[in-house]
């Protein structure tokens, strides 16, 4: 396969999920605490960066492919925040903002690139109203799009998925999900998920080999009425299954992993701009999005890959092999 820049110019993703603001603290330990023996870290940096269904889109972005993305913010610093850095990362969006609701913070501190605690600043806030706005928006924009992208953390905003995924179904626009939680009812009539092991573990039980992976996942493509699954191993790659096809298993191209954070979204982003294209097969953007998570995980915190970086390390994994 020759790895050129894709024509992206009529493609559009639709991104659509739980929208979140990742805020690292850098610094040093410098002493211990004379209050508890805790260490303390003197601040030295702050960086954020958006995450959740937001990093999914600006993985998408730095692909060269168009993306639109849809989601629930407050009316706040952080919410200001992730639009500037949108913005920038030339991510279209359209946000539904509630006074009622606090935009999600995570917080990281790190000292010398190892994480020692992380904050989370979240409430889970299911809204019917604004959940019937939000599907009324995609409906508003399906004809333009090419795929739909949803990112669920399991916060709310996809409280109306069944909804959304029908309206995506009749239309003909392919659905990708990165599922949470054991309720994959909801996520009925998807053409992809993309669970890691654990969460994929978590609703159909501990998988002690890959036979059990594919015996399992079949199970619940049928139950469900799913056409594939991608499902992320961490250091063992990724397991493609599909209705009537032999299971692909991609070996991890990661050679040193600084952080996982955000690696799912690098992976859901690249698959979907690939297959949004509509001139690569799903086997191939998997492939491709299995080199983009190594790229991602060698990274500290939450992180985006480009074209640029993506063709490099395919390059040198077929010269290598």
């Amino acid at each position: 396969m020759k790895l050129i820049l894709p024509d992206f110019n009529n493609t559009t993703v639709l991104v659509v999920g739980d929208v979140m603001l990742d805020r690292y603290f850098y610094g040093l330990i410098n002493k211990i605490s004379s209050e508890a023996s805790v260490p303390v870290v003197k601040i030295t940096n702050i960086n954020y960066i958006p995450g959740g269904a937001a990093n999914v889109a600006m993985n998408v972005s730095s692909m060269g492919a168009n993306v639109k993305l849809f989601g629930l913010l407050g009316i706040d610093n952080a919410a200001n925040i992730i639009k500037k850095k949108l913005k920038i990362n030339n991510v279209d969006y359209n946000f539904i903002q509630d006074v009622n609701f606090k935009t999600i913070i995570k917080t990281r501190v790190l000292s010398l690139n190892k994480q020692l605690i992380r904050l989370d600043f979240e409430k889970e806030y299911k809204n019917i109203h604004n959940s019937n706005i939000l599907l009324e928006n995609i409906r508003k924009i399906i004809p333009n799009i090419n795929i739909i992208v949803f990112s669920d953390y399991n916060k709310g905003t996809l409280y109306n998925i069944q909804s959304m995924i029908k309206l995506a179904n009749s239309s003909k626009i392919p659905v990708i999900i990165d599922p949470k939680g054991d309720n994959y009812e909801k996520y009925s009539g998807a053409t992809l998920l993309t669970p890691n092991l654990m969460e994929f573990e978590s609703v159909v039980g501990k998988c002690n080999s890959e036979k059990k992976i594919v015996d399992k996942g079949l199970n619940l493509i049928s139950r469900y009425n799913i056409n594939s699954l991608l499902i992320t191993r961490s250091e063992n790659g990724m397991s493609l299954i599909q209705k009537n096809k032999e299971p692909i298993h991609f070996k991890s191209q990661a050679h040193k992993v600084n952080d996982v954070t955000g690696a799912g979204d690098t992976v859901i982003g690249v698959l979907s701009a690939f297959l949004a294209q509509g001139k690569m097969s799903l086997k191939d953007s998997c492939f491709l999005s299995n080199i983009a998570a190594s790229i991602a995980v060698s990274k500290f915190g939450t992180a985006t890959v480009s074209f640029n970086e993506l063709k490099n390390l395919y390059k040198k994994n077929l010269i290598n092999n």
